[in-house]
């Protein structure tokens, strides 16, 4: 591992910054059929995929991040994502939002809510933030249990706040402050 990855460790799982050699399990994880739901876009090839990952890594390596990605690995298989996105250094740089995805033979074990936890004490420490945010479809209950679960309150229901396929979805809005 280069010298300059980040890792946190949780009992079950590590957070890594990404490699190359996760390009099929990063492209796997965002091409879930829950996950295809969920996010407005995912890779649609893997050459798509591998862009994306490329720009993630040149982005870790930079001094000034403005988002920072990490794998879930779980016996060297990165079997989910979490990042954090939105970093800013100017007037809001008391805030940044974040994501995740996990691939669905691993959810239901508390994964993802551990991992939210281990991302967000390791944001607000490392870029001294107030504010962790992020939204997640009305529907999706299963994320908004995770979000509860890691501490973060519903402030608010972002009605008609994306276009996707044809129809307006509705967002929850989750936030944790310190």
């Amino acid at each position: 591992m280069g010298q300059n990855m980040v890792i946190l460790k949780n009992k079950n799982f590590i957070l890594r910054h990404p490699r190359l050699s996760d390009l099929e399990d990063c492209y796997k994880n965002q091409n879930d059929p829950v996950a295809k739901k969920m996010f407005m876009t995912t890779p649609k090839n893997i050459s798509e995929a591998k862009k994306e990952l490329l720009n993630h890594i040149n982005e870790n390596k930079k001094k000034r991040k403005h988002q920072e990605n990490f794998v879930i690995d779980i016996g060297g298989k990165a079997v989910g994502e979490v990042w954090i996105s939105h970093i800013a250094y100017d007037y809001e740089k008391h805030k940044a939002s974040f994501g995740y995805v996990l691939r669905k033979e691993y959810r239901g074990r508390g994964i993802t809510t551990a991992a939210v936890k281990l991302l967000t004490d390791y944001a607000f420490k490392k870029y001294k933030l107030k504010r962790m945010y992020t939204h997640t479809r009305i529907f999706n209950k299963p994320s908004r249990q995770l979000l509860e679960k890691a501490g973060f309150k519903i402030e608010g229901i972002l009605r008609k706040n994306k276009w996707k396929n044809g129809k307006y979805l509705d967002d929850c809005l989750y936030a944790k402050v310190k």
